[in-house]
């Protein structure tokens, strides 16, 4: 009891601290990066690991994969979940952290001595099908290291994004500009440490030693835990406010509850809110208060106080009966959950193309001459290291070149209000790169698939490097839309979700590992159906299919899921954004509190006092 009264006092005083911006971030960026590439430098190669080091077949190295991946994308919806209704950001992440050291220990381990695992297999043996598989114990040590890894992925992928957001303090204007450059270079740190994963140590895994591979990665784990641990004396720690699923769960029952009822002052939203039950500012002062919208109004209805309502009120004011009876603070927080999901849904899509791409970008290097010079030979999957190389130099680029043109776009027309760059813009940019990079990747496959039907029918004698222009236009869409999809999330979830709102992003990722697999298998049978019976566009000999013509497919798609963007940009309403009665769609209150959340890069340029609002 007394310990657990002192943790509660050190985060209370935490929570009071002044945020200290950049200063407090340089304590565990660090270890993010570290953390990255640890978990990229084992997540990455894993099918090609588990067949040259555990002797697996392929289907269930590749079973394994997947449901590992799957895993690891999922378990940050737990995790966000006690974060935000239990721990708090900084102990659920600090729990992921030293969960993480110790599964790549566990990791590195099991690389590296020798009864953890199966004995070496030769090239010959393992076609001949007599290589010894791996035992239980074997099994036992590799599932429990991925199981780790999982866990601490659930800890520390949901909770790292917005617990550095909490560094920054939005009343000063030094902090705004501080947090809107944060969220771009904290995905480019990411990238950084991927594409490090991707070339150096899959480089040492697949040509030196698997063991030292893992290695490196947790030995920098190692060394920058100490530093993470030297910030907690300057870390702002913001309190669990309480899992808001039972809220939003309120809101709905009481809104059917009263479904028969009328709307007060239907077409007013101020005078309507006057009307409606308004609970208490929380006390913590960590959570926005949100006016009430017009938009879903038949939630609104949660919120009107009933004859019933007033008899059964508690000493303090509060419902008595909480189902009957919420807030408008708790019916616009439901609004926001219900308004973000079409937009998830558009982002699950394009993570799913990403997807085609970099599993059969990989298989097409593997057919392609991959040699730098007469002795240097290049793993397969380092090549989709262009992609990340991609994103992380598009991103400063990106953000560079949109302030120096929004500067110079109100020095030229000479106005107060200069136009600024929303996240939906942004994401939808990214969107239509997204499906240009395919028709690159067409016209690429075309050539290769040309040269191996020259050759030998299988192989090309192309240099594996002519893939790198549609990874690079890959990078581009990803640095807009990615970069885009994560800071929505952040800022259009209610307050006290954030954290789940970096789940919704790793979960989205998960859905499109099993989206792409539904896509690939209607494509070959649509297809199949189309040629007689035999092989769809898609094959295990690329060259026998026509992955070209897939590419165009996944053009397509990407097209259409640009349009139901645009569909769902038009229709959403940013949160705390109001509009006045009769206006149009760019005729928005000028409350800079009531601006739709902008493009950081432009948010970094602009202040809220000068920031046009435009709707997407």
């Amino acid at each position: 009891m007394g310990a657990s009264r002192s943790l509660r006092r050190q985060g209370a005083a935490a929570a009071q601290r002044r945020p200290r911006g950049w200063r407090a971030i340089a304590f565990f960026i660090g270890f993010y990066a570290a953390s990255s590439m640890a978990s990229n430098a084992f997540s990455t190669p894993l099918t090609s690991y588990l067949i040259d080091r555990y002797n697996m077949k392929g289907n269930a190295a590749t079973d394994v994969n997947n449901i590992y991946s799957g895993a690891l994308n999922f378990s940050p919806v737990v995790g966000a979940f006690v974060a935000d209704a239990f721990w708090g950001r900084f102990r659920t992440m600090l729990f992921g952290i030293v969960v993480g050291i110790i599964a790549m220990v566990v990791i590195t381990l099991s690389a590296t001595i020798h009864r953890l695992k199966p004995p070496t297999c030769s090239a010959v043996a393992r076609e001949a099908g007599t290589c010894l598989g791996p035992s239980a114990l074997h099994r036992a040590v590799l599932y429990i290291g991925m199981a780790l890894l999982v866990v601490s992925a659930g800890g520390a992928n949901p909770t790292a994004l917005p617990f550095g957001a909490d560094q920054f303090d939005n009343n000063e204007e030094r902090h705004k500009r501080g947090l809107a450059r944060y969220y771009n270079w904290f995905y480019v740190i990411a990238m950084s440490a991927t594409f490090l994963s991707l070339t150096v140590l899959v480089y040492l895994q697949t040509k030196v030693s698997w063991a030292l591979g893992f290695a490196i990665p947790t030995a920098l784990m190692l060394a920058a835990f100490p530093v993470f641990l030297a910030g907690a004396r300057v870390y702002v720690r913001v309190p669990p406010e309480g899992s808001i699923f039972t809220s939003v769960a309120r809101v709905f029952v009481a809104s059917c509850r009263k479904w028969n009822l009328s709307l007060p002052q239907p077409g007013d939203a101020q005078r309507q809110e006057e009307q409606l039950y308004n609970a208490p500012a929380s006390s913590s002062g960590n959570v926005l208060r949100l006016p009430l919208t017009l938009q879903l109004s038949f939630l609104n209805k949660a919120a009107i106080v009933t004859d019933a309502d007033e008899e059964i009120r508690a000493e303090d004011g509060s419902p008595a009966r909480p189902w009957r009876l919420c807030s408008v603070q708790q019916v616009e927080e439901a609004k926001c959950l219900v308004k973000v999901v079409p937009v998830w849904v558009s982002g699950v899509v394009w993570f799913t193309t990403l997807t085609e791409m970099v599993n059969y970008t990989f298989l097409q290097a593997s057919t392609m001459d991959l040699h730098i010079g007469k002795h240097f030979t290049v793993p397969p999957i380092s090549i989709i290291a262009f992609f990340y190389l991609s994103v992380a130099l598009s991103v400063p680029v990106y953000d560079l070149l949109v302030t120096k043109l929004l500067l110079l776009a109100r020095r030229t027309r000479k106005r107060r209000r200069g136009r600024t760059v929303t996240l939906l813009q942004r994401q939808g940019a990214g969107l239509v790169v997204g499906a240009a990079a395919f028709v690159v990747a067409a016209v690429v496959e075309r050539r290769r698939r040309r040269s191996a039907l020259e050759n030998d029918g299988v192989a090309s004698p192309t240099s594996a490097f002519v893939l790198a222009p549609q990874l690079a236009v890959l990078g581009v869409s990803g640095a807009l839309n990615l970069v885009g999809q994560m800071e929505f999330y952040n800022t259009q979830f209610p307050d006290q979700m954030r954290t789940l709102a970096n789940a919704a992003f790793y979960c989205a990722q998960g859905v499109s590992s099993y989206l792409a697999t539904l896509v690939v298998n209607v494509v070959n049978a649509r297809t199949r159906r189309r040629q007689g019976g035999s092989g769809g566009w898609v094959r295990d000999d690329i060259s026998a299919g026509r992955l070209d013509y897939f590419y165009y497919a996944m053009a397509v798609l990407g097209a259409a899921n640009f349009v139901y963007f645009l569909l769902c940009s038009h229709f959403y309403q940013y949160k705390g954004e109001q509009r006045q009665p009769g206006a149009g769609d760019d005729a928005l209150a000028d409350d800079p509190e009531d601006e739709p959340a902008r493009d950081s890069s432009a948010a970094s340029t602009t202040d809220g006092s000068e920031a046009a609002l435009i709707k997407t």
